[in-house]
């Protein structure tokens, strides 16, 4: 398994001006919540606009990051919408795909006391990214095979997911702390 807290240089050319965010820095030092979108489909699916005269424009009320994976390209985008870097897909060497406590789930349905973890490693940098659809992992999986790039799994949820995130949220807050315990991932909620 792959060590994966490394802060490096950036492979990502950056399209923004200053003052950014720094999405791209904190993507290198911590795990940042983004939004996937993978061959057009976004994870998590978007909330239908309530607010009609923004249906009727075409724009959102609620705004978020986005991670874009192309055939070509990994593009990060701002709320706003704004191109904050890119880099070649062929620049990813791994994806490991994982899951982080986010909630404390006494109480809680375990299905959202998790967040899907997605690190993607390059040559010059490790990126982290938690996105609250765990079907994101399936598909991930799906793209980077489709595309040749080794997917590490080692809290082995890729066979659990086939079960749906329902029965699979269940069984994976029973065994998370054996699953966790020699691979790195925290135990307790981040």
């Amino acid at each position: 398994m792959t060590d994966l807290f490394k802060p490096m240089a950036s492979v990502f050319t950056n399209h923004q001006i200053a003052g950014h965010y720094r999405a791209i820095d904190r993507a290198q030092k911590c795990i940042v919540p983004f939004h996937f979108e993978i061959q057009g489909v976004e994870y998590p699916k978007p909330v239908p606009e309530k607010n009609w005269l923004r249906r009727l424009s075409g724009t959102r009320s609620e705004k978020y990051a986005m991670v874009e994976l192309t055939p070509t390209k990994v593009v990060l985008w701002s709320p706003e919408q704004r191109n904050l870097g890119e880099m070649a897909l062929a620049d990813v060497k791994l994806i490991q795909v994982g899951a982080i406590r986010w909630h404390v789930t006494q109480g809680l349905d375990p299905r959202h006391a998790f967040r899907a973890t997605i690190f993607v490693v390059t040559e010059k940098g490790n990126y982290y990214f938690a996105n609250s659809d765990m079907e994101v992992l399936p598909a991930i999986f799906k793209f980077a095979h489709a595309h040749e790039i080794p997917v590490e799994d080692p809290l082995r949820l890729l066979p659990l997911l086939k079960l749906g995130w329902k029965v699979a949220a269940v069984t994976l807050h029973e065994t998370y702390a054996q699953l966790a315990e020699h691979t790195g991932y925290p135990n307790s909620k981040v």
